[in-house]
């Protein structure tokens, strides 16, 4: 199929977020165009209030959480609303490129084939992070489910950001395995970086802009011991303004210029995300740019893009004791971040680039 117009759906923040792979793939494709929905995912009052209520009772059963909840309801308002504005678009696009999962581009009529670019899926949410899966009771989470698998198997592709998605995809919703294309994801880049990346600094570079997920908490524990071990050592926190006072931690705040993104990445040796969940992590794959190694836990799909004692470590447990001991290793060899930089580059040029995705998803599309 010759695809000329293409129409990319889904929320407005995460549209935005994927700019550079539609910018590689309009290299290709005549027009694409965009239909962007403010949803309920893109309200950080709803989003704080759960984070808020996870934290003051974390091992709540999901049905005795909060009551402000996601339904199939919200799922299909949003779904039939979107399917609404492409039907009265003046030209009827060849495809719909829809991002994410939280609704679907149809709800009544599939009359335009559609692919979906996933990174998560609903079940995942409920095993792994609570506050993702807020639902009041159980109908409510199976009830949003069957909406997923609908949206799910009526789409004419998938494409994953991850393995253990597709394999999410196949087992929790019954999606055959040749509907589904693991293409990864890339950063917050348009260019790969080519220039050199020094190490001594012996700052430690943290994530914090959801600060419990991402094991903030065990991160801190851990650089007490390596402050000890290592008494210039820093770590620097970017992402959210926090209270935190503890000697040799810098708290940033949310970084908006680019540049002073870069020059932080750069004066960086390492970059930690002992995180309890995480999707991919897109923090991390631009961290790789720089040719910085991780230090990860074995969450979601967190391990398909760092490899263990090559572009960094993956952690099997949560502890806080090994997390330090392996911090400690790399700052004080930094022969072996050297050459887990070079391995993380490797990957970003080989793997995790816009270039290679587009090229990935577009030989699909001209099959459907």
């Amino acid at each position: 199929m010759k695809l000329n117009n293409i129409l990319v759906t889904g929320d407005r923040n995460m549209i935005n977020r994927h700019k550079y792979l539609f910018k590689v793939m309009s290299d290709n494709i005549s027009q694409i165009e965009y239909l962007k929905n403010d949803s309920f995912t893109a309200s950080k009052k709803l989003k704080n209030l759960a984070k808020l209520v996870y934290k003051a009772i974390p091992f709540l059963p999901v049905i005795k959480a909060t009551n402000f909840r996601k339904n199939d309801k919200i799922f299909i308002n949003q779904s039939r609303k979107i399917e609404q504005k492409i039907s009265k678009l003046p030209k009827t696009p060849d495809l719909i490129f829809h991002i994410y999962g939280m609704f679907s581009p149809f709800w009544e009529s599939f009359n335009i084939p559609y692919v979906i670019y996933l990174d998560y899926t609903m079940v995942k949410a409920r095993k792994n992070w609570l506050p993702w899966a807020p639902f009041k009771t159980e109908k409510d989470f199976f009830s949003w489910v069957e909406c997923e698998k609908k949206t799910y198997n009526n789409a004419d592709h998938i494409f994953t950001k991850s393995n253990c998605i597709k394999l999410s995809l196949i087992n929790d919703y019954g999606v055959p395995a040749n509907n589904i294309t693991v293409v990864y994801s890339s950063g917050q880049f348009s260019e790969i970086y080519q220039e050199k990346k020094s190490f001594g600094t012996k700052q430690i570079l943290f994530n914090g802009s959801d600060f419990q997920r991402k094991g903030g908490d065990l991160l801190l524990k851990a650089f007490q011991q390596v402050k000890k071990a290592i008494p210039e050592a820093k770590l620097a926190i970017v992402g959210q303004n926090l209270t935190i006072k503890n000697e040799g931690v810098d708290n940033l705040g949310y970084i908006s210029f680019r540049e002073e993104m870069e020059r932080i990445f750069l004066n960086s040796d390492l970059v930690v995300s002992p995180a309890r969940c995480e999707p991919l992590g897109l923090f991390l794959i631009e961290a790789m740019n720089y040719g910085i190694p991780c230090i990860v836990s074995n969450q979601d799909g967190m391990p398909e893009i760092i490899e263990n004692q090559v572009n960094g470590i993956v952690l099997e447990n949560l502890n806080t004791d090994v997390l330090a001991s392996h911090i400690i290793q790399l700052l004080s060899r930094p022969e072996v971040l050297q050459n887990m930089s070079e391995e993380a580059r490797k990957k970003i040029k080989t793997q995790l680039n816009w270039s290679v995705i587009a090229e990935k998803i577009t030989n699909v599309l001209n099959k459907i």
